[in-house]
């Protein structure tokens, strides 16, 4: 089943398959079928209609639809675990680490077999391996199997899931990053905008939900408010699952949508280049392989200080989010049923992926926030640094009774989130666009865009995965107190 599954991914099939050129990042020019300025016109306004922009931000969604959903589970997760257990005080940072170097090693298999075959195809069976993963979770998993699991066999099937989850990212994302870039700059940006939104909508279902749940009255549970608040997280994260189920359904039919449109032949075709079946073709292609090995190490000197910069970035936020960020409470005493923890952290969740989502999305396009210099991008991102011992300082459970955090405020805890948020879209948007920009980067040749722009990608997975192993060190510190 594996091995047919991977098949799939991978396109290792029989069928005839679509030239390489078909995967090259490269951007369609509008008026290569056009004959006069009215039919480019026509042309650009069809392949740029809003549907197109509506589903490839669609298929951006989809693409981070499986972290954001399982991260805003780390808690439900986390309370399947006897209290006594140690796994619980590093079960996000393992999720997280094998989800992010996952992530990494299945993108380079989905890289080594890019040329091999179809986006679509590849988009297809990434979209149905994500759906059945969330369908599984939704049910029978989270409300029947995995509660009544020992320690041993829960760690393992989570894991199992982790790695299932970042396989089918790996492989969707390389897809739909290859889809876009033959369509256009406009549909790239708007993968860009979805993988944002989908972090808030996740969120802000999964807060709705803990809210509804809370507030709704109970009268079955007579076992005391710990049972009360299982009860709430399990039915959240059930409902959470399900509506992301709904959502890859919905990236199934933007798929489709974009595969019946007129122009969808057309800026597949766009791109291919000679046949290289033949032995002149097939030298060629190896001198090929061999200068863009040597263009590669040239920018990546070149970019080094971007490339730093986007990695640190990640490596400051999957450092303390969500492993300790998840360990933070509300200050109140006695607490209010609203701030409870089955509420209070996917409220912090929320937070912090608005301030992403304006981050990437806003700040950029405000002149006097548009930085170029990457000696000062790499700066502000160093600076981030201080974002740890400012969350250190808030109300970090396990804590002493008679213990006063240094943050003894629920707002100004909500303002540092939002912070940390907003600078994490905003200058890791900074890194991806000045990294692969020949206007705002003097530095770079035209040619080198899209080797720089997927350097620049490879170092931000790379430096999520660091951030996950940092966060075994953070959580060390959290449980000796430090």
């Amino acid at each position: 089943m594996l091995r047919s599954i991977r098949a799939k991914l991978t396109g290792a099939d029989p069928a005839p398959r679509p030239s390489p050129g078909e995967y090259q990042a490269l951007a369609v020019s509008v008026g290569d079928e056009a004959t006069s300025p009215e039919q480019e016109y026509a042309l650009k306004e069809r392949r740029n209609e809003w549907k197109v922009y509506l589903c490839f931000w669609a298929l951006g969604a989809g693409v981070l639809l499986g972290w954001n959903a399982l991260i805003c589970t780390f808690p439900l997760l986390n309370s399947y675990f006897p209290p006594e257990s140690p796994l619980r005080s590093s079960l996000a940072s393992v999720l997280a680490t094998s989800y992010c170097f996952g992530n990494l090693f299945f993108l380079g298999m989905a890289q080594r077999h890019v040329g091999q075959t179809s986006p679509s195809k590849r988009l297809h069976w990434s979209l149905l391996l994500l759906l059945a993963t969330s369908l599984v979770l939704t049910f029978p998993l989270l409300p029947l199997i995995l509660p009544s699991l020992s320690s041993s066999v829960l760690f393992a099937v989570l894991i199992a899931i982790t790695i299932v989850l970042s396989m089918s990212t790996a492989f969707l994302q390389s897809a739909v990053f290859a889809l876009s870039a033959l369509w256009g700059s406009t549909q790239v940006l708007a993968v860009m905008s979805g993988q944002g939104g989908i972090a808030v909508l996740v969120s802000a279902v999964q807060s709705v939900l803990a809210i509804i749940s809370a507030t709704s009255p109970n009268p079955g549970s007579g076992s005391g408010d710990e049972v009360e608040v299982s009860q709430v997280s399990n039915l959240a994260g059930v409902g959470l699952w399900a509506l992301g189920s709904v959502g890859v359904v919905g990236c199934l039919f933007a798929h489709r949508y974009l595969v019946n449109h007129p122009e969808y032949e057309t800026v597949i075709s766009s791109s291919a280049s000679g046949d290289t079946s033949d032995g002149i073709g097939a030298d060629l292609a190896l001198g090929n392989v061999k200068a863009e090995e040597s263009k590669t190490k040239k920018v990546f000197m070149k970019n080094w200080t971007l490339e730093f910069a986007v990695a640190w970035v990640f490596v400051v936020t999957l450092s303390v989010f969500p492993p300790v960020t998840t360990n933070i409470l509300s200050t109140h005493s006695p607490v209010p049923r609203l701030l409870q923890p089955d509420v209070f952290i996917p409220l912090h969740f929320l937070i912090f992926n608005i301030g992403d989502y304006l981050g990437r999305t806003y700040l950029p396009s405000i002149s006097f926030l548009r930085i170029t210099s990457p000696p000062r991008i790499l700066l502000a991102s160093l600076a981030r640094t201080l974002f740890i011992p400012l969350l250190f300082a808030c109300n970090v459970s396990p804590r002493p009774v008679t213990s006063v955090p240094l943050i003894n405020s629920d707002l100004l805890y909500f303002g540092i989130i939002l912070l940390f948020g907003l600078s994490n879209g905003y200058i890791g948007s900074l890194c991806m666009i000045v990294a692969s920009s020949p206007t705002l980067n003097p530095k770079l040749e035209e040619d080198e865009r899209d080797v720089a722009g997927t350097l620049a990608s490879f170092c931000l997975v790379t430096g999520l995965a660091g951030g996950s192993l940092c966060s075994f060190a953070v959580t060390w510190a959290i449980n000796n107190r430090l």
